[in-house]
């Protein structure tokens, strides 16, 4: 029969051959005393404003939050409908545009004044390229569904100097969820 170093090997084939096609195994139950700690002692130091951009803030899209900012969730979501257009929050210069394997899937990063960047993700279609200087009126791409995602929204990252930031503390009031009409 096999042995265990035949069996230990074509095990690893199959999980990179599942992981190449777009499978994304999920933890599904997150130890729950660890998340409520770690998100209490996640709170924000510094003061940010938005009085750091020099042009206002504005959504990506309209939609409503659909997940908020957390220490497993570095970013919020803000559910649209699929092929929406995806706006920047502020002018800046598109530094990154790719396709992570790993959960976002299609993703552009801006880079802003003052140490920001923003990254939106799960993208349909990206109309940018790396080097293009933006302003909030330029459209970046379309709400999607690639990636790891179980309906079309845009998955909103800001960071400063590098450290995530909660998007909610600089950007407009975005609607929760609506409630259920049942």
């Amino acid at each position: 029969m096999f042995s265990q170093k035949k069996v230990r090997w074509l095990s690893i084939i199959i999980c990179f051959g599942i992981l190449s096609l777009g499978y994304y195994p999920t933890f599904a139950i997150p130890p729950v005393k660890q998340s409520l700690v770690q998100a209490s002692n996640q709170e924000q130091k510094a003061e940010i404003i938005a009085a750091s951009f020099s042009q206002p803030l504005v959504l990506p899209h309209p939609g409503y939050l659909s997940t908020r900012f957390s220490t497993w969730h570095p970013g919020i979501d803000i559910a649209a409908g699929l092929g929406m257009p995806i706006h920047p929050v502020t002018s800046g210069e598109v530094s990154q545009v790719g396709r992570d394997f790993f959960g976002l899937g299609n993703f552009v990063e801006v880079v802003h004044q003052n140490g920001f960047k923003s990254k939106y993700a799960h993208m349909g279609k990206i109309y940018v390229k790396v080097g293009d200087k933006i302003t909030s009126q330029n459209t970046l791409g379309e709400v999607g569904l690639t990636g790891r995602t179980s309906g079309p929204h845009t998955h909103l990252e800001i960071t400063k100097d590098g450290d995530y930031i909660d998007p909610q503390t600089i950007l407009p009031d975005i609607p929760n969820m609506p409630a259920s009409t049942k």
